[in-house]
C-alpha cells in the first residue's frame, strides 16, 4: 500500500491510529499502569526515551518505505514492537504512572506522534527520510537489552539537530 501524501491528513491519521492499535496489540493489549502520586519528572527518564524512539521509528516506518525502496519498512517496525513488547510495555506503564494514568499517557503519546509528523512535514519527506534511514534500521534490528542505551544515543543526536 503506498504511503499517502501528508496533505491528506485523514489518511495519515488513520494510518497512525492503525499503527497505534498494532502497537497495543503487540504489547499485550490492556495496560494497567502503576499510578503514582508524584508529579511527572521534568527530565527524560529511560521510559520517555524508549517511547520517543518507538514513536519516531513508527513514523519513519510508515512514511519512508517508498523513499528507501523498502516496502517492508513498516513490517520491520511491527516486528521490532513484537520482539521488544515487554520493554515497550514497561516504558508505557512507567510513563503512564508518572503522568497519572493511561489516559494522560495516551494524550501525551498523541502529542508526540503529532510533533514527529509536524517535523516530517516541515523537513519534507526526502530530507526526513534521509535523516531517519540509519536510526530506523539500527532501531528495528536492536535487541531489548540495548534499547535504552540506543535511545540515549538517539535522544542526544536529536538535541544536536
Amino acid at each position: 500500500m503506498p504511503i499517502p501524501s501528508l496533505h491528506n491528513r485523514s489518511s495519515l491519521g488513520r494510518l497512525l491510529g492503525l499503527s497505534c492499535l498494532l502497537i497495543l496489540a503487540a504489547c499485550g493489549g490492556d495496560i494497567k499502569p502503576e499510578v503514582s502520586s508524584a508529579a511527572p519528572a521534568l527530565v527524560s527518564a529511560p521510559a520517555d526515551r524508549i517511547v520517543t524512539l518507538q514513536t519516531r521509528t513508527m513514523l519513519a516506518g510508515l512514511a519512508c518505505g517508498p523513499s528507501w525502496d523498502d516496502p517492508q519498512a513498516f513490517a520491520r517496525y511491527a516486528r521490532f514492537t513484537v520482539r521488544n513488547a515487554a520493554v515497550l510495555r514497561r516504558s508505557q506503564q512507567a510513563m503512564a504512572g508518572r503522568l497519572g494514568g493511561m489516559a494522560a499517557f495516551d494524550r501525551l503519546h498523541t502529542e508526540m506522534s503529532n510533533g514527529e509528523s509536524i517535523r516530517l512535514q516541515a523537513m519534507g519527506t526526502p530530507a526526513y527520510c534521509a535523516q531517519m534511514r540509519d536510526p530506523f534500521y539500527t532501531t528495528v534490528a536492536i535487541e531489548s537489552d540495548e534499547l535504552d542505551r540506543w535511545a540515549v544515543i538517539q535522544e542526544a543526536s536529536a538535541q544536536l539537530r
